[in-house]
């Protein structure tokens, strides 16, 4: 079973209903924070999805650099230096190619403050072809996608999400149109993908309402939910926009939302 908490629906302009990038993706049991953004902490506390605060937290999945998807991993690891934490289990960090320069950048600032007071930092940089073993049974594999870097990494990643039964939930992360993409949605029980920007706005490296469209109808995912909405694409009626091209379920997700797989009988029934 996979539950997938959006947290933040939003880009990097932050709404009431559209927040920078959080998630919190539960894999059998497992957690799992996903491009922890700004105020990603804040808000899963308030969500009660950590109640023993960051001592719940044990893996983090970064699919870039930006500072819109990683900004409160300084947030973590500055209370995780606190003497209040009292978890000693090793904190396990996977990101891009990149990923322990930043840390090593971050350092250079704040010195021992980002040192986890009790536990292990145990940081990896990954990309294709690696299978992140889940001790549930499930797994996380990352994807490169097509998003522009250019300071701290030359790739940004996707993550296809596995469950001990073997029900699949893709993560796009930020990307344009990517052949990767298309590959690892395919018949997937769940696509949560960024749609960025109407078409009229379209900024290389996101995808546009018509591309996420094009997507779906080549990869028909049994299920879509729509992330990553900049302002002028959250007012609009995603949805609708793409129904034209993919007539499967789509929600235009809202901070708050949660998808489950294998979807609950009343819940694939509405």
């Amino acid at each position: 079973m996979i539950d997938f908490h959006i947290m933040g629906a939003g880009g990097a302009v932050p709404t009431l209903t559209h927040n920078p990038a959080a998630y919190w993706v539960v894999v059998d049991g497992s957690g799992i924070l996903l491009d922890p953004g700004p105020g990603a902490l804040v808000r899963l506390a308030q969500g009660r999805l950590i109640p023993a605060g960051v001592d719940d937290i044990e893996l983090v999945v970064l699919t870039h650099l930006h500072p819109d998807h990683c900004a409160d991993l300084l947030h973590l690891l500055f209370a995780l230096h606190s003497p209040v934490p009292r978890s000693t289990a090793d904190l396990r960090l996977f990101g891009p190619p990149g990923l322990a320069a930043y840390l090593a950048a971050l350092g250079q600032v704040y010195g021992r403050w980002l040192e986890p007071r009790h536990r292990e930092l145990v940081v990896q940089e990954i990309g294709p072809g690696i299978t992140l073993p889940l001790p549930t049974g499930g797994s996380i594999q990352p994807f490169a996608v097509e998003h522009p870097q250019d300071r701290l990494s030359r790739m940004a990643l996707g993550y296809t999400f596995t469950d001990a039964e073997g029900h699949t939930a893709i993560f796009s992360g930020d990307t344009g149109p990517c052949p990767a993409l298309n590959e690892a949605a395919a018949g997937a029980d769940l696509l949560v993908v960024e749609c960025s920007t109407p078409d009229h706005l379209a900024t290389p490296g996101h995808l546009t309402v018509t591309q996420v469209a094009e997507l779906c109808a080549a990869a028909q995912p049994r299920q879509v939910a729509l992330t990553h909405q900049y302002p002028d694409a959250a007012a609009l009626d995603l949805a609708a926009l793409i129904r034209p091209l993919f007539d499967g379920p789509v929600t235009q997700a809202v901070d708050g939302d949660v998808f489950r797989i294998p979807q609950d009988p009343e819940e694939s029934e509405r």
